[in-house]
């Protein structure tokens, strides 16, 4: 199977090259060659950039015909109908990595399925469920087969541990110096995750699978955790001490930087629960094989060896914004709870 992936070296990526070998597939990459490689020996690379259209559809015809094709890092549209003119009648099978993010986030039901209507709230999902479109319609006019994956959270190695309030790089410095985590809200909110080899699993099984043609698939972990969970299975997966959660409203969390907290409020404010049985029927082999605590120890031992842990000390405003917080909630009680 001779297999081409737009993108190639990210999380999920790396996982689907891991297991695109173990099929025995010949396996390229197409990128700008400005990412660390992880892929190791026997994958070829193209170097280009795919948003140079007129160039990135010549390259891509002059490759030739392809068994499969993968797209990594199609997040518009016009990329999507680049993708379109590049590959069609020149490959087997299309998969395109769209998000869990086309669903909206608010869940009045869960898990959500792929029968959830599609009502996206940010512009990173609005943009994925146009992209879908555009392969869909291609997939029906019989310009190429067409397949659709839906990640939600995925980690490994090559990439940082996520927390409540985003991607902030300070987070497992802030649990092994025994900081005060913030969680929002109560800490209730529900997640999962999923290691980024065994995502890869599920991309690797579905190609070249015919059943898979003109259908879309989540693609995410099993287990389901709140945020307080999550937040203190990290603490001791690393080895850190058992952290002290600090809850504060969402909201107030907003109001105070909402440029800062863009992740809270598009994402993680949110439940985020989503089913992948569908992707398991067509996949047998697909499943969350990698115990959390392993995969986070596999994730920060990246980290630690590529200088990606951030000190804690060079972003004070975690720090300030618990003080703040304590001191309100210390005043509120003394004013507020009833006198004996």
């Amino acid at each position: 199977m001779k297999v081409l992936i737009i993108g190639g070296t990210g999380l999920i990526s790396t996982g689907i090259v891991k297991a695109l070998r173990a099929r025995g597939a010949d396996i390229t990459v197409f990128n700008r060659g400005q990412t660390d490689d992880r892929l190791g020996s026997g994958t070829r690379h193209l170097t280009g950039d795919r948003n140079q259209f007129p160039a990135f559809e010549f390259a891509m015809a002059a490759s030739g015909s392809w068994d499969v094709v993968i797209d990594m890092i199609c997040f518009r549209p016009d990329q999507a109908e680049s993708d379109v003119r590049a590959f069609a009648g020149r490959c087997g099978h299309f998969i395109f990595c769209s998000t869990v993010c086309t669903y909206g986030n608010t869940q009045t039901a869960v898990p959500t399925t792929e029968k959830t209507p599609q009502a996206p709230l940010s512009t990173y999902g609005r943009d994925k469920v146009a992209c879908e479109q555009v392969f869909l319609r291609a997939n029906a006019a019989g310009k190429m087969p067409v397949t659709i994956f839906r990640p939600s959270h995925t980690y490994g190695p090559g990439g940082n541990v996520i927390n409540n309030l985003g991607w902030e790089a300070t987070f497992v410095d802030r649990l092994r110096k025994g900081r005060p985590i913030i969680v929002s809200g109560d800490g209730h909110g529900l997640w999962q995750s999923a290691f980024s080899e065994d995502v890869g699993v599920g991309f690797a099984g579905v190609a070249g699978q015919s059943a898979s043609f003109g259908e879309a698939y989540n693609v995410t972990g099993d287990e389901i955790v709140t945020w307080d969970e999550y937040t203190q299975r990290t603490a001791a997966a690393i080895g850190a001490p058992a952290p002290r959660l600090v809850h504060i409203p969402t909201d107030l969390l907003l109001s105070i930087d909402r440029k800062r907290f863009v992740a809270l409020e598009e994402i993680f404010r949110f439940h985020g629960v989503y089913s992948s049985e569908k992707l398991k029927r067509a996949v047998p082999a697909y499943r969350t094989a990698t115990p959390y605590a392993e995969g986070v120890k596999r994730t920060v031992a990246w980290m630690d060896q590529h200088d990606k842990v951030v000190s804690a000390d060079s972003d004070p405003f975690e720090d300030r914004l618990v003080a703040a917080w304590d001191k309100f909630a210390g005043d509120a009680v003394k004013l507020l709870a009833p006198r004996a």
